[in-house]
């Protein structure tokens, strides 16, 4: 997860306290407005390659077009997917498919972030 400020690891928190677990290997990176977006960066590259064992990696990040959307774009890797617009039914709906392929939790992301959102 590559967010603003506390935001990842706080939404993380929270969605193991709801689903009870946290079913993956997971590294958030912080990014503040004093950060240099290099340095974040590499620090990026060095977590997707720690953590890929062999399925590739989905990263999140909280708004498509920041700093941590773009950081997230700039990593280059050969199995990756990012979704951007983290909200906390994205994040249950990937616990609840664990086991589904790169691309299935991508997608599942995505329909998680989407159908996580009406207006009352």
């Amino acid at each position: 997860m590559i967010t603003h400020s506390d935001i990842g690891s706080q939404m993380l928190l929270t969605a193991t306290s709801v689903f009870g677990k946290n079913p993956f290997r997971v590294e958030i990176l912080s990014v503040d407005n004093y950060d240099h977006p290099n340095d974040v960066k590499e620090l990026g590259q060095k977590y997707v390659k720690f953590l890929d064992q062999g399925n590739g990696v989905l990263v999140l990040t909280d708004i498509i077009g920041t700093t941590p959307s773009n950081i997230a774009e700039s990593i280059d890797y050969k199995n990756i997917r990012i979704v951007a617009g983290l909200n906390l039914s994205m994040l249950l709906n990937v616990f609840n498919y664990s086991n589904d392929s790169l691309n299935q939790l991508a997608d599942k992301a995505v329909d998680g972030g989407i159908t996580g959102i009406m207006k009352l």
